[in-house]
């Protein structure tokens, strides 16, 4: 055999391996898949959703239990990377941190502790809470992506999707894409349902528009098990039961019912 041919032969044999590797390693060290966190409030101020406000210290807590357990958070390429099984480095313990809505809180109270502990997140707003009173301002949001928060699009007015007729589905899908584009200088893959609602139509047009889109299904989002367009998240409620939460995460099982990662998931999810 030329040495040519062996070079080649020996070149795929690594390579293949080296896929086998990132694509067994992803199956082995996320069984029950990778657990995306929902917050909308982080404030030591009085809200209009009490039940959806975490105190900055409980949030301190949190994010350095996180830390401290090993938890690194991913972008939103890397995680759109492992739900369509492309080839992707991950760390150990990955997560993605999550906020809705757009609140002013999320800049004054989260991010610096964001900060503290080296974590990124994702934050969905709604195009008309852009520069709107106690909602995050153009400038803020220029300040969190030079530091690698990004965003998603959580529609323009934040209505309940399927009871519009197509000319405002695509409104409220499309154009807040555009304009959260036009403000960070990025392109916006992300979409996040508002009050989780969505249909068949309103699945349609976010396909069309985006790369994956989340719910507030509970659990963690898991490849080749959920669909990118209906990924899981774990809401965070100012009661959540912590401790057994994070219990969960850890234990990273496959056969975790996925009720017990919101156990007041009965709550509904009324945004301002």
């Amino acid at each position: 055999m030329k040495k040519t041919n062996i070079t080649f032969l020996l070149v795929t044999f690594f390579a293949l391996n080296l896929l086998f590797f990132y694509n067994s390693n992803t199956e082995a060290s996320y069984k029950n898949g990778i657990p995306i966190l929902l917050y909308h409030h982080v404030s030591d101020e009085k809200t209009a959703l009490p039940e959806l406000t975490v105190s900055s210290e409980e949030f301190d807590y949190q994010m350095k239990k996180l830390k401290d357990s090993g938890f690194s958070t991913i972008t939103t390429e890397e995680l759109l990377n492992y739900m369509s099984n492309k080839q992707v480095r991950l760390p150990e313990k990955p997560i993605v941190i999550t906020f809705d809505d757009g609140y002013e809180d999320n800049y004054t109270y989260a991010f610096p502790i964001l900060k503290k502990y080296n974590f990124k997140a994702t934050i969905f707003m709604v195009g008309v809470n852009i520069d709107a009173n106690k909602r995050l301002s153009t400038q803020q949001m220029k300040e969190m992506v030079n530091y690698g928060i990004e965003f998603g699009s959580h529609s323009i007015t934040h209505s309940s999707l399927p009871a519009l007729n197509k000319t405002e589905l695509i409104k409220e899908i499309k154009n807040s894409k555009k304009q959260i584009e036009q403000v960070i200088k990025k392109e916006v893959s992300l979409f996040s349902y508002p009050y989780g609602d969505y249909n068949l139509n309103v699945l349609e047009s976010t396909e069309f528009n985006y790369k994956g889109a989340v719910t507030v299904l509970p659990g963690p989002v898991k490849s080749n098990y959920d669909n990118v367009f209906l990924m899981r998240r774990i809401p965070i409620f100012n009661d959540t039961d912590i401790e057994k939460l994070f219990d969960l995460i850890n234990k990273n099982q496959a056969k975790e019912s996925l009720l017990d990662y919101s156990p007041t998931i009965n709550k509904k999810l009324v945004k301002e």
